[in-house]
């Protein structure tokens, strides 16, 4: 009983290690997704791409942020999903221009909350 029991801790542990979200490989995995929807022509190529960059997006919330941060990041995050299911509505209404036209809201709120992670000099030099 006691092995059992060792091996269930042991086992849930590293199904709890395995839970920690790598930020930066998600946050690049959306990149590289992003770029292959927007270069997509295709409405019916579309969808399987946006449900991917949800999943994504949906694990980026997940993650652990810089808990002065923390809740614009994931506010953020929460706009660029919606913005992606609006997307994979409109491709799957086979609407090109208003798939795109969301895509494009999606890289302005990229551009806006990466701007937020940039830390000054003067935040570095004296906290």
């Amino acid at each position: 009983m006691r092995v059992f029991c060792l091996c269930l801790l042991f086992f849930s542990a590293s199904v709890f290690a395995d839970t920690k979200i790598d930020l930066e490989k998600t946050m690049k995995n959306m990149a590289f997704h992003y770029k292959q929807a927007y270069d997509t022509q295709q409405t019916a190529d579309l969808v399987p791409i946006l449900t991917e960059l949800i999943t994504l997006t949906q694990q980026a919330l997940n993650a652990e942020f810089a808990p002065d941060k923390a809740e614009q990041f994931k506010q953020g995050l929460d706009k660029v999903l919606a913005e992606l299911q609006l997307a994979k509505l409109a491709a799957e209404q086979d609407d090109l221009a208003e798939t795109k036209s969301h895509l494009r809201k999606v890289d302005a709120l990229r551009k806006d909350y990466h701007k937020l992670r940039k830390v000054s000099i003067w935040d570095l030099l004296f906290g």
